[in-house]
């Protein structure tokens, strides 16, 4: 995925493209490859969304506390993301077994 920063010059580096990341009001510039931008500027976008969200909801909030609200945020979506996927996995590995009881008994 991207690289926030410098890294040695490399034959990956030639596949890769500087862009600036706007959250918040503030610039990150980025390395990525082509085939990335796209995805990072969704979230990019994402993000200020729910920051723009979150700034109507809390105007008490300057914009750190903000982007560190979508952090946690999009933290807890992931940690569910993981979850539902173990438990797929586990489901996965459940359905095997039956399956292998199964053409044991046939």
């Amino acid at each position: 995925m991207y690289s926030p920063h410098k890294s040695h010059v490399s034959d990956m580096d030639d596949a890769q493209i500087k862009i600036s990341v706007v959250i918040a009001g503030r610039s990150f510039p980025v390395k990525i490859t082509e085939e990335e931008e796209t995805s990072v500027r969704s979230i990019e976008k994402d993000i200020n969304s729910q920051v723009t969200e979150f700034q109507q909801k809390y105007t008490d909030k300057d914009k750190l506390d903000l982007v560190i609200m979508v952090l946690l945020t999009k933290a807890f979506e992931l940690d569910k993301i993981q979850s539902l996927e173990n438990d797929i996995t586990q489901a996965h590995a459940q359905i095997d077994t039956l399956e292998s009881t199964l053409d044991q008994l046939m």
